[in-house]
């Protein structure tokens, strides 16, 4: 895992101490374990081993050979130094190599952190100056990296450090031009892309490991020796295991916690390193500590000399083909547009070592040259203005034209000069499949298709006698397009809080007096028990696309049937492909009811607002009604119309509680927000019960959602006062992830949903207990009882249907309030239903929800959680009396469409907390792309030459042998 730090001028003495401090560890004592790489420091002279003297000296801006910082580099004290990127062995790695003595793993391990920032070297470095005031950037290709390796960790109190085997890689903030001037160094492409990079460090490690002979399991996001288990791990991490205890505390995981809060906890518990110990007494207390909880390093070594890896074995080419398919399949599945670090990341995760980067870049460009992949034409943006978007090399071109009136011969000359002198720089290119593009393209056929193809035989005279005296202009309208309107697909905009229900309602009165049907199609469960409430029959879409027999739902179409598709926002384009495919030959009509500027689907693709661009008929119905005042109103209105920055002084409060922060040695701060969350939970529990019930508190993340949960928990003094119980939290997997064996962790929860023939029972619950094998893992059922269970081995690719859930601990007590979070037919509870805990013991729990009473067992997991707070997504359909917000300004779920969703649920009032209100208009101003693959610029024949380096895709090269004219 990389993490990173900057290193600034005024800490140069501090970090160079911190650095040496190696020079006593076990295997480092023979030396190697601080070097320089990288051409910067080649041309410096800096080879081999450092010198603290030499490296101090540079931290403070002396470079050496009459080299200082340029004069494009601050020289004061804060300013930025280097970076620090810090490469974490996995932890069983470390033991092995530490406490198991197998000093080739070190090696492994250090020449996978060289390979990675010879990937960062030659691709990401970027030089930064200015002429004449003006920012320019020239990809240098050289760095100045000083590597230091260290084997223990920061102690806990009271212990000695733990083994941790990790390398910081110091990247001075210098490096050279092609004209021999020494500029600073851009860290924005190393940021952008650190992901891409640290999948290279770790294919580069699971390479080498496996070479040494050893078998490997997959833990998250990196590997692990087959032959260490968990608990094992767990043991040599009494730090980690401080800071996994204290995100639990605060309703959390290391998982699901945010960067910035793992991050505070971590320095929180830093301490400096000891030198109390020598590091040859450490090492005996790491083996002794090993014998006793049973460790055998040396059988897996032997194991390791004997056993050499088939896999490598594999042609580099067809894995690389097949590492792509997967990384196409898993990220087309949530976008339709898919960035090429993205690509590049998750092909390089999912190979495992076994091909490079360079076939990756070399099977996507294959993929652009037959047709399969759509790349979008090469965008260049400006260095010197940073509010202008990224255009191509012709649309830069007319930008000059108009500015300047040139022909276009000497515009695109200028351009070309621009980009050659670093004053446009290249964007990294997206793609898109062509299965989306032909889908997207279906669904906008089946609009044309339908254009005054819908026979009604029900006149508008008819229907205007019949409309309710209570209904907006807007519902009007709404209920004249779906009983009237000749379109066979059509729209209704409706903003949040307008009375679309009301409106269907009324609408539905009208076709049956006409003798017609209407039905409605939903997301989710609880919408449809809404709808269903409403007298309106009503289907999951799920359920109507999944059903092997779809004849029962086609009999109920025809030329007489409306079919509405309620959140039609939300809904995907691969379902809505599917809908449309399926109603239209019915010759039913078919009516989206939603809104665009709510969230958008989880799935890839904004359909609705698809439609609605290219032309589908449709209404608005934007007369607000929710919100009781019209100070609410005109917020709400305003955050609909995009302008979320000018509605927030029109809320009832906005608090400002600041997070706190802590910073390490190199000045790197983070945050803790939980004086925040405890203000809140007291907002809420201050509340008049019968308040309580009328208010939810909305936010952006899990891992907030879950700390706020169980505040407000033991605030309602319901802590202690009931049995602590297992719940499911669904894993948010793709179903690439679903099909591959290594994207299993031991004490996963898996959920067929479906009959299997192995064994495995629809809806049953199955433990992951092994999955080191490439193909397949091992689960266990869980039972009520002392039966035994018989463990069944599973290959996930060869089943579709698949669920997979990780356990939470939490207690629940009489009187809280809970969510249901699984559709469970039985019972006749739908995900997302609200209910009350009636009662609870050892064995069982009453909940009392829309006035009857359901007992289900304890002894199992619950497809349950608190509900006091819920995510901005799971917020939108719901409607209350108030809301208590938490609207970060530094959190990427903060946004324009999960603000508008937020504060438009209430009726009464809304409050807003948040960490900084000066930032927070900027932050709610931000708009969340949801792509199309009809948004890609093709790549034009005139941009063959300008946008593609085939060899060196990332590598942002300013190009001089662009064509003129």
């Amino acid at each position: 895992m990389i993490s990173h730090s900057q290193i600034y001028r005024a800490r140069a003495a501090l970090a160079t101490h911190y650095y040496a401090d190696q020079a006593d560890d076990y295997y480092s004592r023979e030396g190697g374990a601080a070097s320089w790489q990288g051409e910067g420091a080649q041309r410096l002279g800096a080879v081999g081993k450092i010198d603290p003297a030499r490296l101090k000296a540079m931290l403070q801006g002396d470079f050496g050979r009459g080299i200082a910082a340029g004069r494009s580099i601050r020289k004061d004290a804060k300013a930025r130094a280097a970076l620090d990127l810090t490469f974490g062995a996995p932890k069983s790695i470390t033991l092995q190599a530490l406490i198991g003595g197998d000093e080739r793993l070190i090696q492994a391990n250090d020449k996978a952190v060289a390979a990675a920032l010879a990937y960062v070297e030659q691709h990401l470095t970027l030089g930064r100056h200015k002429e004449n005031g003006k920012s320019r950037i020239e990809h240098t290709g050289n760095l100045i990296i000083a590597k230091f390796r260290h084997e223990t960790a920061r102690p806990t109190e009271g212990a000695a450090p733990d083994p941790h085997l990790h390398v910081h890689a110091v990247l001075m903030n210098l490096t050279q031009r092609a004209d021999g001037s020494w500029v600073a160094l851009s860290n924005e492409k190393i940021f952008q892309l650190l992901r891409v990079t640290d999948s290279i460090y770790q294919a580069e490690l699971e390479r080498n490991v496996r070479a040494l002979g050893y078998g490997v399991r997959h833990e998250k996001s990196h590997i692990e020796l087959a032959h260490i288990s968990r608990e094992k791990i767990e043991f040599f991490s009494k730090r980690s295991a401080g800071i996994t205890a204290e995100l639990s505390a605060r309703g959390t995981s290391r998982e699901e916690a945010p960067h910035a809060l793992r991050q505070g906890i971590t320095l929180a518990h830093r301490q400096a390193k000891t030198q109390e110990l020598s590091r040859t007494e450490l090492h005996r207390q790491w083996r002794d500590a090993a014998t006793t909880i049973g460790m055998q390093f040396d059988h897996a070594r032997q194991q390791a000399d004997i056993q050499p890896t088939q896999n490598m074995k594999q042609s580099s080419d067809l894995v690389a083909q097949a590492s792509l398919n997967w990384a196409i399949q898993h990220l087309a599945e949530r976008e339709s547009v898919m960035p090429l670090a993205d690509l590049l990341q998750n092909a390089v995760r999912h190979a495992g070592g076994h091909t490079d980067i360079t076939a990756i870049q070399a099977a996507i460009q294959g993929r652009v040259e037959s047709g399969a992949l759509i790349r979008e034409a090469p965008h260049y943006c400006s260095t010197q203005d940073r509010m202008a978007l990224p255009m191509t090399r012709a649309g830069w071109a007319t930008e000059v034209i108009r500015l300047r009136g040139l022909a276009q011969g000497s515009a695109l000359q200028l351009v070309d000069q621009a980009i050659t002198e670093g004053r446009l720089l290249m964007e990294s290119p997206r793609y898109a499949t062509r299965q989306a593009y032909e889908a997207e393209s279906r669904i906008l056929a089946a609009d044309q298709a339908g254009r005054s193809a819908w026979q009604t035989t029900i006149a508008d005279t008819s229907v205007e006698s019949s409309l309710d005296t209570r209904l907006t202009p807007g519902q009007r309208e709404a209920v004249m397009l779906i009983t009237t309107d000749v379109d066979q697909v059509a729209g209704i905009q409706g903003l949040a809080g307008t009375g679309k229900s009301f409106a269907l309602q009324n609408a539905q009165a009208i076709l049956q007096q006409q003798r017609h049907t209407m039905t409605a199609l939903a997301p989710y469960g609880n919408m449809v028990r809404n709808l269903r409430e409403d007298g309106i029959p009503a289907n999951t879409i799920a359920s109507v696309l999944a059903a092997s027999d779809k004849r029962p739902f086609i009999n109920t179409l025809g030329p007489k049937a409306v079919v509405v598709i309620d959140e039609a926002g939300v809904v995907p384009i691969r379902q809505m492909d599917k809908l449309l495919a399926l109603i239209q030959p019915t010759g039913a009509k078919v009516v989206l009811l939603g809104d665009t500027a709510q969230t958008k689907a989880v799935e890839a693709g904004r359909a609705f607002a698809m439609l609605q661009e290219n032309g589908m008929k449709t209404v608005l119905m934007a007369d607000i009604q929710r919100q009781r005042s019209e100070r609410l109103r005109q917020a709400v209105q305003l955050a609909a119309e995009g302008q979320a920055s000018r509605s927030l002084p029109l809320l009832d409060q906005v608090l400002t509680i600041p997070d706190q922060f802590t910073a390490d040695e190199h000045g790197h701060k983070s945050r803790d927000s939980s004086a925040r969350y405890e203000a809140i939970a007291q907002a809420y529990v201050q509340l008049p019960p019968a308040d309580q019930a009328g208010t939810i508190v909305v936010t952006g993340t899990n891992a907030s959602r879950e700390a706020i949960n169980a505040r407000i928990h033991t605030l309602l003094g319901l802590k202690n006062k009931g049995h602590q119980c297992q719940l499911l939290a669904r894993h948010d997997t793709t179903r690439a992830e679903r099909s591959v064996a290594r994207y299993y962790a031991v004490g996963d929860i898996v959920v067929p949903e479906r009959d299997y023939q192995c064994g495995l029972k629809r809806g049953g619950l199955y433990r992951v207990i092994d999955s080191t094998r490439h193909d397949r893992i091992t689960v266990e059922p869980i039972r009520p009882g002392p039966s035994p269970t018989q463990p069944v081995e599973i290959i996930p690719k060869t089943m579709s249907k698949l669920s997979v859930y990780r356990l939470n601990r939490a207690e629940l007590s009489v009187g809280d309030h809970v969510r249901i979070t699984r559709n469970d037919a039985h019972n006749d509870l739908v995900n997302g239903q609200l209910a009350k805990v009636a009662t609870i013991d050892a064995s069982s729990i009453t909940i009392e929800t829309h006035g009857r009473h359901v007992q289900l067992p304890t002894d199992r997991p619950l497809n349950m959680d608190y509900a006091y707070t819920t995510t901005a997504h799971s917020a939108q359909g719901l409607t209350c009396d108030r809301v208590l917000y938490n609207a970060e300004s530094f959190s990427r779920t903060t946004a324009q469409d999960t603000y508008y969703v937020s504060i438009s649920r209430e009726r009464h009032e809304v409050i807003v907390f948040t960490d900084d209100a000066k930032k927070l208009p900027e932050r709610v101003d931000q708009m969340t792309y949801k792509g199309l693959a009809h948004d890609l610029q093709a790549v034009a024949p005139e941009d063959l030459t300008h946008g593609q380096n085939e060899q060196d895709p990332l590598a942002l090269r300013a190009e001089s042998e662009l064509e003129v004219g």
